[in-house]
Order: structure tokens, then sequence, then C-alpha cells
């Protein structure tokens, strides 16, 4: 599961300039997650770290960290303090970004087939774009169907959560937090974050 939400990041590096210069969520997806591609093609095992830098500066900023944040922690984000919930978002961005980026060169030769189509939804403030994205690996090639769940806002387009074969980015991370809060509240969800994240940092 790890490697395929490292996949979507990679497919997911969606540049400013791209975003303005379309206004449907098909579109963004399609060309900039080939831009993304041809960003990754540079990596030649001497410079990994500098595209990874690159890849996640094109991604990070098209997230919607706080409400993918706010779906994830579920009914306890209305109870949280906005101290609690600005904890809360940033670990959850740390987390995420660590975990993926570590991997996300790998799949530079992975191919991905936007559908021409969105499922537009709340009178086309928020689409689903779906996608099928090619694995090669082991001499076989794997077709893995993700769906990308956008929003439209001030700033244009943003993505707030991702589903690989069904499976929810969200709802995955959800039952997680929701464990942890009902065992140690929200300040032992922030710790537990805190920590993992503390782990992942390089030496």
């Amino acid at each position: 599961m790890k490697k395929l939400f490292a996949t979507l990041m990679v497919m997911l590096g969606l540049s400013s300039t791209a975003l303005a210069a379309s206004d449907n969520p098909v579109d963004v997806i399609s060309t900039t997650s080939q831009s993304a591609l041809e960003l990754l093609k540079k990596d030649t095992g001497k410079n990994t770290n500098q595209i990874r830098k690159q890849v996640e500066d094109l991604v990070v900023p098209q997230f919607d960290f706080i409400r993918m944040t706010a779906l994830a922690v579920g009914k306890d984000w209305r109870g949280a303090t906005p101290a609690q919930q600005t904890q809360l978002a940033e670990q959850f961005q740390t987390l995420l970004v660590r975990t993926y980026s570590s991997t996300m060169t790998r799949f530079k030769n992975a191919q991905i087939d936007v559908k021409p189509n969105a499922q537009l939804n709340n009178n086309g403030r928020e689409a689903v774009v779906k996608s099928e994205v090619t694995l090669p690996g082991n001499g076989e090639k794997k077709n893995v169907m993700v769906d990308y769940t956008l929003y439209k806002g001030n700033q244009g387009w943003k993505i707030y959560n991702v589903s690989v074969e069904g499976a929810s980015l969200v709802t995955i991370y959800r039952n997680q937090f929701g464990e942890e809060i009902r065992k140690n509240g929200v300040d032992g969800l922030i710790k537990l974050l805190k920590d993992k994240n503390e782990k992942g940092k390089p030496a």
C-alpha cells in the first residue's frame, strides 16, 4: 500500500502554473502528472535527493492537508482546539511526505491513463477524477485503478483524498487515528504522530 501511495504522490506533482492554465480537474491531473514523471526520469541515482525535493515542492502545495486531516480524524476533529488542529495537520503532512517520498523514484517508469470525464458533485465544486496506473516490475505490468478527489476553492482545485482500488487514504488513517484517540485522546494522537516523524528524520 505504501508503494502505491508513493506512486500517487508522484502522479500528483501539480504545479501552480499548471493549475492556473486549466479550470478542468481532468486536465490538471493529466497534464501535470506527466510533468512529474518527466522530472523523475532525470534521476540518475546520484541526484535522487534533489529529485525527491523537486517533486515534493510540486506536490505538497496542491493538497489541502487541513481538510484531509479533518476527514482522517473524523468526528473528534470538531472537539479539538485550534492549536490541536494545527498540530495534527502539520504532523500528518510530515508523516505522509516522509513515508512516501522515500520510494517515489522507483516508479519513474510508471504510466498513467487519466479517464476523460470527471464525476462532478456539490454543484461542480467537487470532482472525482478516475485513472489507471500501470506499474512495471518483475517482468510484468500491474494495472491499478486510482481515484483522485478534488474540490475547487479560492485557490483552484485542491486534492483532499486518493483511493487505490477502492481503498481510501483518508479512511485507512481514520481507522488508525480513531483507535489512538479512544485510548489516549487528541493529544495522544499528536504525540504518536510526532514520535513517528522524529523516528523518520534523517540522521
